[in-house]
This record gives structure tokens, sequence and C-alpha cells, in this order.
């Protein structure tokens, strides 16, 4: 068969690469070939040579072994020794996402010994290495020469610098041990060499915790002088470590800070130990000590147990070093475990107060509290049974000490009545107390028990209407409650409805008051309409109005509502958000004769690009209790204003406006950032200015510089701020 010289010419190429695959099969197919991972190969041109066992591949090469890819101008493969030499435009891509670019690159021992002049590393969480040269394994060690490392997230093609990176004459690498040691070392920042030192070891990327020193952090304030902390953090296996953190204050003496931590698949614990011997109100030195300690577990069936130790030997030794800005400190016990329908509750617990008026009859201690609740099924299908026993032992609340064992038995059942919802419940709620009375004789000392009998209809009927404006949900609502039984407010101390307040959240409650000691027989009619529209102009609209009427029985003296007043404080609230940008809501409650506002809290927040602010406004001015505090008004104002290149500016403002005085509280101005997108470093300096006292906590201004470098750690001041 005679072949044309132009049919030949159009077959050459398919011949040439049909040998081109013959040969790489001869090739690889050898014994001594056969040893190694498989290879996949591609190239322009290549070249082999069966006796010594070189391929030569040239032009666009591209070789992938065990997941490694090489790609280069130029690449000689020596079967026989197990070695790569590439030149030119050099790019080589390691299993574990690394990528090593470079002119002049030596592989061997199957392309994990490497010998490379220059290199340029990018690692997958975007750390950079350029080294003049690199010999080592990368399975153990590699030895950089005349390198740079920098954390920072650049796009080098784009002309970008990083914001900062450490130059040292030899880096070296050890893989086993995730750690990179330089030798002596420059740091530079913004191109600027900042300092040196002889060696700086740090962590690589694969470590999330090490045994070692922490960045040390210094602080200055008028009142402690300088601060000093240099912490020292201890790796205790892979499920625990412990950090001891010294400080040295200015002649104010020492403390240090211990946290060990533990966690497992069941338990969760952190142990916080101060020890210190510094300035307190009552000495110039006094030896201190203060524990934190939280355990959290689960035990047994579904019991979720938590655990909290909380002391201090002084009362301002913590809020005045930084250490815990709390005023009351509580111990406690808790185990909980939730069913379908059934609910436990064992818990004990412990006071400590921290202010100058606290005594121990002021530290209340609960042991135990037990309680159940349950839901069962009723009689009928849409009718259903729930019990509730509890017992409490209660000292030093304030000079009482109190048993208390009370239960709370009901049936529920809900019918359909005039286009709405009637829920019909009846129930006994029942108490029996032991009271001890150390200082005020008005209250019922010895036994005394209490059966108080309740009936409830609650009403609702949810209507939708849609407008030219949008759709409008209107809810009227009204529920007619009566308690029987005897009053006995006037005999029990109020221990656990003190706090309460009047608001749409409980303004329907069959109890409204939600504990046991305060209960207030009588009939009372509840009505009230709540409202939800989808505005075009004023965006999502919702408001309620409220009030209560007492049908009979009558009001007791510890309440600020008069012997001969039958309706309660109207409760309203209502808010709009015309967009995401934009919010504003209020709630209040006012008095039924003369509206006079005897409580309120008001809340606007707007945002627009990259500017924000927030305001809330709070007042009480009538408690539903006479005792509670009342006159009580605040003000507080926060901005947060986002700049370019990564910086954020905040800051905020409180002020006390109870009493008629109008006094600046506490201020506080942020200015951080971010690094931007390259990830490599923040900086924070924020101000703080508190003007309360507190014995020997004198009101002071304080700054704090806080910088932190991407694995080697911040330095700062931030363990002493209150966030």
């Amino acid at each position: 068969m005679t072949i044309s010289y132009q049919s030949a010419r159009r077959l050459l190429p398919f011949i040439l690469t049909a040998l081109m695959f013959i040969c790489l099969f001869m090739f690889y197919a050898s014994p001594t070939f056969a040893q190694s991972a498989p290879v996949q190969f591609e190239a322009d041109k290549v070249e082999t040579n069966q006796e010594d066992g070189i391929l030569i591949a040239t032009g666009n090469v591209i070789l992938i072994q065990d997941g490694d890819e090489l790609r280069a101008d130029k690449v000689e493969y020596d079967r026989k020794n197990e070695r790569a030499i590439a030149t030119g435009h050099v790019i080589y891509k390691t299993a574990d996402g690394a990528t090593h670019m470079s002119d002049y690159l030596d592989l061997s021992d199957n392309f994990k010994t490497i010998l490379a002049e220059p290199m340029i590393s990018e690692m997958t969480d975007g750390s950079r290495f350029t080294a003049s040269r690199t010999t080592g394994n990368f399975d153990t060690t590699t030895t950089m020469e005349s390198t740079s490392f920098t954390p920072c997230n650049c796009d080098y093609e784009a002309g970008d610098s990083p914001i900062w990176d450490l130059r040292a004459t030899k880096t070296t690498h050890n893989k086993q041990s995730a750690t990179i040691i330089h030798e002596n070392v420059r740091m530079h920042i913004f191109g600027l060499p900042v300092f040196y030192l002889p060696v700086l070891a740090h962590p690589d990327w694969t470590v999330d915790r090490r045994t070692g020193f922490l960045a040390p952090s210094v602080f200055y304030s008028s009142s402690e002088g300088s601060t000093i902390s240099a912490p020292y953090y201890k790796t205790l296996g892979p499920s625990a470590d412990v950090t001891v953190r010294p400080y040295l204050f200015q002649n104010r003496g020492q403390a240090v800070h211990s946290i060990y931590r533990e966690k497992t698949d069941y338990s969760d614990l952190t142990a916080n130990i101060y020890l210190a011997d510094v300035a307190t109100f009552k000495k110039e030195r006094e030896s201190v000590g203060a524990i934190d300690l939280v355990h959290k577990t689960n035990v047994g069936d579904d019991w979720n147990v938590r655990t909290r130790l909380v002391r201090t030997s002084q009362d301002t030794f913590l809020r005045r070093y930084k250490f815990n800005s709390s005023y009351d400190l509580k111990s406690e016990i808790r185990a909980d475990r939730i069913k379908d329908d059934r609910y436990y509750l064992v818990e004990a617990s412990d006071f400590q107060g921290l202010r100058e008026a606290d005594t121990p009859d002021k530290e209340p201690s609960v042991l135990p509290h037990i309680y159940y609740e349950s839901y069962t099924p009723g009689f009928r299908e849409n009718q259903s049974i729930r019990t509730e026993v509890s017992a409490l032992q209660l000292a030093n609340d304030e000079g009482h000490d109190l048993l208390r064992w009370s239960s709370d038995v009901s049936v529920q059942e809900e019918f359909t009545l005039f286009d709405g919802s009637l829920d019909v419940e009846m129930g006994v709620m029942s108490s029996l107390y032991d009271i001890k009375n150390k200082t005020d004789a008005d209250y019922h000392e010895g036994e005394i028990g209490q059966a108080n009998p309740y009936f409830s209809l609650d009403w609702r009927a949810p209507v939708a209407a849609v407008a030219d404006f949008g759709v409008v949900m209107l809810e009227p609502r009204a529920k007619i409650t009566y308690i029987g039984g005897a009053d006995r407010t006037d005999e029990v101390p109020n221990r656990d409805a003190a706090d309460f307040r009047l608001d749409e959240a409980n303004l329907f409650m069959t109890q409204r008051h939600q504990g046991k000691d305060f209960v207030l027989p009588g009939t009372r009619a509840d009505i009230g309409l709540s409202a939800l529209a989808d505005d075009t102009i004023f965006g999502e609209v919702s408001g309620f109005a409220g009030i209560s009427r007492r049908i009979e029985g009558d009001t007791t003296s510890g309440l600020t509502t008069g012997d001969n007043r039958n309706y309660s404080d109207y409760v309203a609230s209502a808010s709009i958000k015309p967009s995401d940008a934009l919010s504003l809501s209020w709630s209040g409650r006012a008095d039924s004769k003369d509206f006079e506002l005897n409580e309120s809290r008001t809340n606007l927040s707007w945002q627009y690009k990259s500017s924000k602010i927030d305001i809330e406004h709070a007042q009480l001015s009538k408690a539903h209790f006479s005792s509670s505090t009342t006159d009580r008004e605040g003000l507080s104002i926060a901005l947060q204003q986002n700049l370019p290149d990564g910086w954020i500016a905040k800051a905020s403002q409180n002020w006390d406006l109870s009493n008629g005085k109008t006094e600046r509280d506490k201020t506080r101005f942020t200015l951080a950032w971010t690094g931007g997108f390259q990830d490599c470093l923040t900086l924070s300096l924020d101000y703080q200015r508190d003007s309360s006292s507190d014995r020997d906590i004198p009101r002071k201004d304080e700054v704090f510089l806080v910088l932190n470098f991407k694995y080697l750690g911040a330095i700062s001041q931030s363990d002493f701020q209150d966030n």
C-alpha cells in the first residue's frame, strides 16, 4: 500500500502521539517505577533513554503523582533514582493544598525531598513564604534561607504588599511538631522594621493550640499605674488545657489568674482561680483570693446538671482589677430534665453580695428548690390537665427564713365561640408555709396554709382584612379571671414576685404575678387589642393596648394603686419598621385616671449605608409594688461608622437621668481596624470612662490598645476589659 506525502504529513501528529504513549508505557511499566505511585504525564515533547532510564519532557509539562502536581517548562525524570528536576516557570502543588513556585526544583524520594532555588510557597490559609534556597523533606523538616514569612492574604499580582512580615536569615519548618523557627528575625510593619529577635518560634497554620508563652500585655492606668502580664498556656491532652496569667500592678501588688478547661463528650469544666496580694480598701497589701468554677454535664436519663461555684474573699477585689464586674455572686447547682409532657427541676443556690450595704441577712440561700410540672390528656378531646408541685427552703432573704410546699392543679379546654377561640381553665393553687421572721414583725411567723381555687374564661378572635395600604390583622382579647380563697398578702412575705412589672406579656395570665407568695383573690376582667399591619409606607407596624378592671375583691396596701381604684394602669406598645435599616419601638404603662406615664421604654435603630445609630430611653416613676425602687431614668446612645479600608469607629454614652439629674454615667469610644482583606492583623484603640465609684474603686479614665498578629498572638490589655 502506498501512502502519499500529503497523507503521511496529516498522519504524522497521530503517529508521534502514539509513539510517545508507547514510550511512556514502556518507561513506566518497568519494575523500578512500578514500586512508586502511578503517574499521570502530559507534555508537548518527550525524549526517553532506556539505558540510563531518563525521561526528558519539554513544553507545558504536567506530572501528577499521588495527589501532587508538578508543572514546568522542562522536566528531567530519572526513573532509577526516582528524581525529577524541573526548570522554567515551575509550579508544584502538593496534596495538602500548598503551592510552591520556583525557577529550579529538584524533587527526589518519591517527591518528598526538595531542593529549590529560589522558592515562593503559598499555604492553604493564605500564608506565604519566600526563600532564596529551600532544602529538606516535606514530611519532616524543610530549611529555608533568606526568608520572608507573612500570613496576610495579599493579591501580589496586583502589586499588594503585606501589612506585616517576618524576615529572617534562616527559617526551619518542622512539620512533625508543626513549628516554624526563624533565626535573626526582623518584623516589618507596612515595610518598616519594628523589632529584632535572635530567634522567634510560632506554630504553623495547622495548629489550633500549643504549649508556650502567649504575647505579653502592658497597660497604664492613673489609679493602678503600669500593669504587666506575661501569660503561659499549656495543653494537658486533647481535651484539657490551663492558662496561667501573672499580673504585676505597679505600687498595687501582684496577682495570678489561672484558667483550667476540660471538655469531653458529656461534660464541660472551666475553673478560674484568682490569688493576689494587692491593695484593697482595708489594707495597703492584703492576701485575697477568688474562685469561679462552672461544670456542665449530662447524667442519667436526659438530666442536664450545671454547677457553679463563685466566691471571693474581699468585696471589691474582682471589680477593681477587672476580673469580674458583678455586684452579686451566685453559687448554684441545678439539674433539670425535659420530657415531652413533663419537666423536672432540682436546684440549690447561695448568694454573696459585694455592695457596701450588703450584710449576711441579705445573702439568700436556697437549700433546695424542687419543682415538677406535667401535662396529661384530660377527659375530653381538647382538654388537658396541668399538674405543678414544688418545695422550697429559703434562708437569709432580707431577714426572712421560710419553708414552702405548694401545688397547682388545673384543667384546660378550648372551645369555638363567636368566630374565635375560648379557653376555659379551672384549678386550685395551695401552699403551706413555715415562716421564721427575724426583722419584720408585720408578717406572720410560724405555720400558715393557703388555698386558692381559680377559674378563667379567655376569648380571642383574630381578624384579617385587606386594605389599599396593605394587610391588617386585629386580635381583640378578653379574659375574666376569678381567684378565691383568703388574702395572705399581708401575712406572707413576698419573696418571689417583688420584681414584677405589668406588661402585655402577663396582663392575661391567670396568676399574674407568677409567684406563690403574692396571690391576690378577687375577680377581674382583662381586655386588650393587638394589631399587625404591613403598610406600603410604614412597613411592618404592630401595636397593643390593654387594661384590667377589678370587679370584686380588695386591693392590698402593698400595691401602688389606691384602695378605691378598680382599674390597672393602661399597658401599651407600638413598633414600626419601614425597612431593614430603620426600626422604632415603644412600650409603656400609663395611669388609668390621668394617663400619666409611670413606665416606658423606647428604642430607635437606624442604619444608612455604613452608619448606624441605636438610642434607648427607659424610665420608671411608679413601680407595681410600693416597696420597689422608683424614679429611675436612663438614656443611652450608641454610634457605629464603618470607615474605608476596614476601619470601624464606635462610640457609646450612657446618662443617668434619675431624680431630675443629668449625669454622664459610662462613656466608651472604640477605633478598630480588622486588617481589611488581608486578615492578618487587627487593631483596636478603646477609651472607657466610668463615673461610678465603689469604696476603693475610684472614677477613672482608661485606654486600651489591642494589636493582634495572626499566629503570633495579641499584644494588648484585653483581659482587663469589661465586655
